[in-house]
């Protein structure tokens, strides 16, 4: 499945997390992209990559950290689903496992989706 063209644009309180997570993480970019994970979802999903964009890998240690900072903010849209490293963490089913490799090695990057 082809992705699509990449976005900078969030419903306000999302850009507020994307705008605290890349000042907390100054090696990572936020980005999203149209029907990003389903058509009409771009604006309150993140996907979070290293200094060079989408496509570019970020390390293990900052992923886990920053999805760590998005889980533990007070403030802030609430956390539909989030992937990272073939794990799914869903507010309504807790932990699973995310079989496709589209999150880890050479794409790896944090995927975040808040409550439309």
């Amino acid at each position: 499945m082809a992705l699509g063209a990449t976005r900078w644009r969030w419903r306000g309180d999302v850009r507020r997390v994307v705008a605290h997570l890349e000042s907390q993480f100054p090696a990572l970019r936020a980005n999203t992209y149209v029907c990003h994970p389903w058509c009409g979802w771009g604006r309150v999903s993140v996907d979070l990559w290293g200094r060079g964009g989408r496509g570019d890998p970020i390390p293990r240690d900052t992923g886990f950290l920053a999805l760590r900072e998005a889980f533990t903010l007070p403030w802030g849209p609430s956390l539909r689903h989030t992937i990272y490293l073939h794990q799914l963490w869903t507010d309504f089913g807790g932990y699973s496992w995310w079989r496709s490799d589209d999150h880890s090695g050479k794409l790896r990057h944090v995927h975040l989706t808040y409550w439309r």
